[in-house]
């Protein structure tokens, strides 16, 4: 009878202090050192934008024409960042909505003059982030891009694999934000009635895009409100007519979302559309590209499509230079 009572404690302490079952406040905390500062220029050498990285992704954007405009959402959580991890799942997953890696994964950061990587591994899975900086940029439309790569180290093999990150963007909140949608198309979220994470615009050829929701997707069930034509999402124009724009390779592109009405600009990665299994030592690697447009009204379909076509044209390129040391 003693042993089964000390059991009975065991699992009954177990059960309020396990991090899958935790509350968000016994979160663990979260890492935001160092700070990294790096600038990009022009042709003539002159600044264009100032950034700052840090373990979570970049966590500070701002434009020379506007020094006191932050690109990143304030407030007193962690939740400022670009490419910040959040959620990985698969058929099986045992972690819930516990944030996982956001939370409750260790972080190697570090940088040298044009590349910054953060690494980190958690239940069973090898990610590496390398934040690919161009020597010069265009001062009109620069960018920078970023290859994540994602290995199964489980030991298994997994289905229905993805990898939710965000973007966390002040200008948006409480007006949205756009996709290029299946019909060739701007829309914001908005329209199709999404608010916090309650839909999702998805690859047209993934194996669940007909099924109406993203399998294991913790936030809204997964629901499906629509297809992506490209894997793009726009934000709003800044006070000085700048916006945002995240690309991501389209083989890869599991998914986009929107949270906090718009002020997460937020993309699901996977191993393929129809990959519906993760095998066990498969790695893929994913081609993101940000960029900013000046624009203050929204931009033609034209202009976009010339940049992403320009992103595409570049996916050799950056993965070569991802790879050098």
């Amino acid at each position: 009878m003693y042993r089964f009572y000390s059991i009975f404690l065991l699992l009954f302490w177990a059960s309020f202090h396990s991090p899958v079952l935790a509350c968000e406040d016994e979160h663990p905390p979260v890492v935001i050192e160092p700070i990294v500062k790096r600038t990009l220029v022009n042709c003539d050498g002159q600044s264009v934008m100032e950034m700052k990285f840090d373990p979570r992704g970049m966590s500070e954007l701002h434009t020379v024409d506007a020094p006191s405009e932050s690109w990143m959402r304030g407030g007193d959580d962690d939740s400022r960042a670009w490419d910040y991890r959040e959620w990985q799942w698969w058929k099986g997953h045992p972690w819930g909505d516990s944030c996982r890696p956001r939370y409750w994964t260790p972080v190697d950061f570090s940088s040298n003059a044009r590349r910054l990587s953060i690494h980190f591994e958690i239940d069973g899975f090898d990610c590496m982030q390398k934040f690919l900086l161009p020597e010069v940029v265009d001062e009109t439309t620069p960018h920078w891009d970023l290859v994540t790569s994602i290995r199964n180290i489980s030991g298994d093999n997994v289905e229905e694999y993805g990898q939710f990150f965000a973007c966390y963007t002040n200008f948006n909140s409480p007006n949205s934000c756009w996709f290029w949608e299946a019909k060739n198309r701007l829309t914001r979220f908005a329209d199709y009635g999404v608010d916090h994470l309650n839909g999702y615009v998805v690859h047209p050829d993934a194996y669940y895009a007909s099924s109406g929701a993203i399998p294991h997707c913790p936030r809204g069930g997964g629901k499906i409100v629509a297809k992506w034509h490209r894997p793009m999402l726009l934000s709003h124009a800044s006070p000085a007519g700048w916006r945002s724009i995240i690309m991501i390779e389209s083989k890869y592109a599991a998914g986009l979302a929107q949270g906090i009405q718009g002020a997460a600009m937020d993309y699901i990665v996977f191993p393929g559309p129809s990959e519906k299994v993760f095998e066990d030592q498969a790695e893929f690697a994913v081609h993101i590209r940000h960029q900013l447009l000046k624009s203050p009204g929204l931009p033609a379909t034209a202009v976009l499509e010339r940049l992403w076509n320009e992103f595409e044209l570049s996916h050799e390129a950056v993965r070569k230079l991802a790879c050098e040391n």
